[in-house]
C-alpha cells in the first residue's frame, strides 16, 4: 500500500509540472505574439499616419546635375513617426528607379525621424524639358515637378582676329587684329524668355565685361562684349541662377 502510495503522488507531481511547463510556454508565446502584434501596429500607425515633403526648389536648377547625370531629392519626414531610409521609393517621369543612394542628413543613423531630411541621388539622363519626381516612403507619397533648363554659350568664331579653332568651351583672338573687343553670345535650350543673367571675367587685367547683367529676349538669347586689355587668359562665365556656363579666351598679340 506504501508503495502504491508513493507512486501515485510521484504521477501526480509530474502532473502538476507538466502543467505548469504547459501554461508557462503559453504565457510566453502570448507575451510575444503581443508584442509583434503591438510592433506591427506601430509601423501600420507610422504608414497610415505617416507625410513627408519634397522639399526641392522646382526651379532653382540643383535638382537635376547635368555634369553628373543624377537628381537629387530632398525629402522632409514631417509627421507620423520614423521611417527607415531605405523604405523610400522614387520614381522620375513615372518609372521605378532601382538603384537609390539615400542618407539622412544631420544624423549618424539611417533611422528618417520626424522632422529630419532624407538625401536621395540616382543616376538619370534627362532631356531639357519639364519631369517628374515621386517619392514613397511606407504609403507616406509626395511629388516634385522641375524643369531642366540649359544656358550656354555660343561660339565666337567668324569675328576679326579669332583662330580657326574658335569653339564655344574655348577661343583664341588676335588683340590687335580684333580691334580690342569680342562679342560673346549666349543662348538658352526650349527659348528662355526674361532670364537675368549675369556675366563675369576672371582675370580683368587681361579682358572686362560690359554689361555685365542682361535679359534674355523672346528666343532665350543675349549678349555682352568683352573688352581686351593685354595678352593672357581669361575664363568669361555667364550665370543664369539656374545653369552657368565658361568660355576660356586666350588673348595673344
Amino acid at each position: 500500500m506504501v508503495r502504491a502510495s508513493v507512486v501515485q503522488l510521484l504521477l501526480f507531481t509530474a502532473a502538476i509540472s507538466a502543467a505548469t511547463l504547459f501554461a508557462g510556454s503559453i504565457a510566453t508565446e502570448a507575451g510575444l505574439y503581443a508584442q509583434s502584434v503591438e510592433g506591427e501596429g506601430a509601423r501600420d500607425v507610422a504608414t497610415i499616419d505617416g507625410e513627408i515633403s519634397l522639399i526641392n526648389h522646382p526651379e532653382a536648377g540643383t535638382t537635376y546635375n547635368e555634369t553628373a547625370d543624377n537628381v537629387t531629392i530632398y525629402a522632409k519626414n514631417v509627421g507620423g513617426g520614423s521611417i527607415e531610409a531605405d523604405a523610400a521609393d522614387l520614381l522620375i517621369d513615372g518609372e521605378y528607379v532601382r538603384s537609390v543612394e539615400t542618407r539622412v542628413l544631420e544624423r549618424a543613423d539611417s533611422l528618417w525621424r520626424e522632422g529630419a531630411v532624407l538625401e536621395l541621388t540616382a543616376s538619370a539622363s534627362l532631356e531639357p524639358g519639364v519631369h517628374r519626381a515621386v517619392v514613397d516612403a511606407d504609403g507616406a507619397q509626395d511629388r516634385l515637378e522641375f524643369e531642366h533648363r540649359i544656358a550656354y554659350w555660343t561660339s565666337p568664331d567668324g569675328q576679326n582676329g579669332t583662330a580657326n579653332d574658335c569653339t564655344a568651351e574655348n577661343c583664341t583672338v588676335s588683340l590687335s587684329e580684333s580691334g580690342g573687343e569680342l562679342t560673346l553670345e549666349m543662348a538658352t535650350e526650349l527659348d528662355q524668355p526674361n532670364e537675368s543673367v549675369a556675366y563675369a571675367s576672371s582675370n580683368e587685367t587681361v579682358a572686362t565685361v560690359d554689361p555685365e547683367n542682361g535679359t534674355t529676349d523672346a528666343a532665350g538669347t543675349d549678349s555682352t562684349t568683352l573688352y581686351l586689355h593685354e595678352t593672357g587668359e581669361t575664363t568669361v562665365t555667364l550665370d543664369v541662377g539656374w545653369d552657368a556656363d565658361e568660355i576660356l579666351i586666350r588673348v595673344e598679340e
